[in-house]
């Protein structure tokens, strides 16, 4: 391990320590947690991002949907705004976050709104919109002042959380114990040919408890590159382009591309980067089509990017996907 890991264990044994003292706290009732009036379903992790649970709500959303009247809360990482906002799909990404935005617009039946406090958010979604049904939560494993109804987790293949540690040293928010808490884990951004000898390993090595179920998801991209018109991918990559992403980890779009014998140029920014003029500028001067993710989109929407064109990233099951659906849809029905 490197030295300066090792400085850091001491700030390690702090946030530790500040992490199970809020946890019994909520546990002992001396602070206590909103329960909704209707299901309400986490999807989280115990890392600090990038474990794809923007995408599995997106999943969720085009199964129930269209049977359901649901909503989406989040916390709206990265907007300049405070407080309460209903997300509408011609908001500035600035005001309501990348990522709420986009499910707004890829949903416009379901009721997306941004909120630090969940419950508030919550409450605040029910006063203006009686009529829903249940409410997925993006990223609040560990919002501990709502009791929520149903917990899904996630981590993913390349990065576990049996090989990671607690922030400062890794990137985890809270030991990996506290992922028992919830009813369903999955790792994420599996190879498509995962065999049963390594599903059984990651079973043992995550712990996984008797009442929660195990599952295993691959990423999958659109066959078609969608911009002033749809093209096929295939189509798309004859000709040079520049990949530009501003997500947590674009080396699984990255490989693929390469797998399709694409000739690209990759500008790689942070997640949830604010594009600068200059920056925009740059990449204008490059004068080559524009490739990059639905995420990225909402927040370039602002310029005039000719050629830009998007690839849209979901979630695939290795095997398994009715089994989930149908534990899903029994927490909806709750």
């Amino acid at each position: 391990m490197a030295i300066w890991k090792k400085a850091l264990f001491p700030f390690q044994i702090l946030f530790a320590g500040a992490v199970v003292l809020r946890k019994k706290l909520y546990a002992t009732g001396v602070i206590s947690r909103y329960v909704a009036p209707i299901p309400t379903i986490v999807v989280g992790n115990l890392a600090t991002g990038g474990t794809g649970k923007t995408p599995m709500v997106d999943f969720l959303l085009r199964h129930f949907s269209q049977k359901k009247e649901l909503g989406v809360l989040s916390r709206g990482y990265g907007r300049k705004s405070k407080g309460f906002l209903a997300v509408r799909s011609t908001a500035p990404s600035s005001d309501v976050g990348d990522e709420p935005l986009m499910l707004a617009q890829k949903h416009p039946n379901v009721f997306v709104a941004v909120c630090e406090s969940r419950p508030k958010g919550i409450v605040k979604m029910l006063a203006q919109k009686p009529s829903l049904e249940a409410i997925f939560l993006d990223d609040a494993f560990q919002h501990l002042a709502l009791q929520p109804t149903f917990k899904i987790v996630l981590t993913t293949y390349t990065r576990p959380w049996f090989s990671d540690a607690l922030i400062p040293v890794g990137n985890l928010r809270e030991p990996a114990t506290a992922a028992q808490q919830a009813d369903v884990v999955i790792v994420t951004k599996c190879p498509t040919s995962l065999d049963e000898e390594t599903k059984n390993a990651y079973k043992t090595k995550l712990g996984i408890a008797p009442h929660q179920k195990l599952f295993f998801t691959t990423l999958e991209y659109g066959t078609h590159v969608r911009g002033a018109a749809e093209i096929p991918i295939y189509e798309f990559i004859k000709t040079p382009f520049v990949l530009l992403t501003g997500i947590a980890n674009p080396s699984p779009l990255v490989e693929f591309l390469k797998r399709q014998g694409a000739d690209f140029t990759h500008l790689y920014y942070p997640d949830h980067h604010d594009f600068s003029k200059k920056e925009i500028a740059s990449i204008k001067s490059m004068q080559q089509p524009i490739l990059t993710t639905e995420k990225d989109a909402v927040r370039l929407a602002t310029y005039t990017l000719a050629q830009c064109h998007t690839i849209a990233i979901g979630v695939g099951f290795l095997d398994k996907e009715g089994a989930f659906l149908e534990l899903v849809q029994s927490a909806i029905e709750n």
